[in-house]
């Protein structure tokens, strides 16, 4: 094997030197030279393709130093999916495109495309959530029939622009995060009121309308369990870890860049559910965590790891939010899981490594 084909490349957006996770990709870059695998970090903007090299950072001598590397033979992609991906998509797909480089797997498109792949698997079908595209006819259809819906970018993370609406007398009361992440609550007047704002809200973006569930704790704080699944160093999928992530009382999400904070998922359980309960709903998040990156994974090729996030509702029912093919790892260092943190930041080596091994060619 040539020396470039032990090379992994960490695909992310770039600001000059600047770039998010810094302290991820150091550990990994580490790992990785106890493989013998070079590790760097690269801009797909970056990309010289008639020389076949890269401008990127490489961790060496305790600093980010930047360097010109040949173009890797693996590819971590890390560029996360908002309203800047657009600028980044055409080198990315040529990336994909080219036959001497594999990537570790291939990004989720987003929320709704997840939910028409799931919505065809007998096991985590009954799991989502009802989920339509957003007009103000099937908002107002939720409403009539739930009397509470939540509004969702279809590309969007750490829970920005997600909100609610509630049906009050006369009116509805609407409360969630701006674009700008900032928590607000509004008290709109008839159906005009509501369809004024929410026009002014999307402002022409594409949104997901769903009913509004009861994933909060008896006092009123919303919680999810952010299940981590990867690759291992076999090529098969494994649970990495599982965390309880509680947000603010006065947010309707549970996302740690909104103010929440991450707790062991079986404490949490025990504090809150009746034993009974608690070993369903374990058996159950369970169940996701093997079948839903097999299932997905037969419908869109390639994953390299998953972050489920899995709502469990006042009576214990399992809800499927959300499923991102770039996932953090902050929640195993917030509930001191040393051994699902290093699994964490190691899975993605040794599925390289695996990969290396094999030659396995992309999807």
């Amino acid at each position: 094997m040539r020396a470039n084909q032990r090379t992994l490349g960490i695909m992310t957006r770039c600001q000059g030197s600047h770039f998010i996770d810094k302290g991820y990709y150091k550990k990994l870059t580490l790992f990785g030279r106890k493989q013998g695998i070079r590790v760097f970090v690269f801009s797909p903007r970056q990309v010289n393709f008639s020389s076949r090299t890269v401008a990127g950072f490489e961790y060496r001598n305790g600093a980010w130093q930047s360097d010109t590397f040949p173009l890797p033979a693996f590819v971590y992609d890390r560029c996360f999916v908002g309203p800047a991906y657009r600028n980044y998509k055409p080198f990315v797909e040529k990336l994909q495109n080219d036959r001497n480089i594999t990537f570790l797997g291939h990004g989720l498109s987003g929320k709704w495309q997840v939910h028409q792949m799931l919505i065809h698997s007998k096991q985590l079908s009954p799991l989502l959530p009802p989920t339509e595209l957003f007009t103000h006819s099937a908002l107002q259809e939720t409403l009539d029939k739930y009397n509470a819906a939540i509004l969702k970018p279809m590309a969007g993370t750490h829970g920005i622009g997600v909100v609610r609406v509630k049906r009050r007398k006369g009116d509805f009361e609407v409360s969630g995060r701006s674009k700008d992440n900032q928590p607000f609550r509004r008290i709109l007047q008839g159906e005009a009121g509501l369809k004024r704002f929410v026009s002014t809200f999307t402002n022409g973006r594409k949104f997901l309308v769903q009913p509004y569930l009861e994933l909060h704790t008896p006092d009123g704080s919303p919680f999810d369990v952010r299940v981590l699944v990867q690759k291992n160093g076999e090529g098969e999928w494994e649970t990495t870890g599982r965390a309880v992530r509680i947000g603010d009382k006065r947010s309707i999400t549970s996302n740690l860049h909104g103010g929440g904070k991450a707790v062991p998922l079986a404490p949490f359980l025990s504090r809150h559910y009746k034993p009974a309960l608690q070993t369903r709903i374990m058996q159950t998040i369970d169940q996701v965590a093997v079948e839903l990156p097999r299932f997905l994974e037969q419908s869109h090729g390639r994953l390299v790891e998953l972050g489920i996030d899995v709502g469990i509702d006042t009576a214990g029912n399992v809800w499927i939010i959300e499923v991102n093919s770039r996932p953090g790892r902050t929640v195993f260092t917030m509930i001191n899981d040393p051994a699902a943190q290093f699994h964490s930041i190691t899975q993605p080596v040794r599925y390289a490594h695996y990969l290396m091994k094999e030659r396995v060619g992309g999807y």
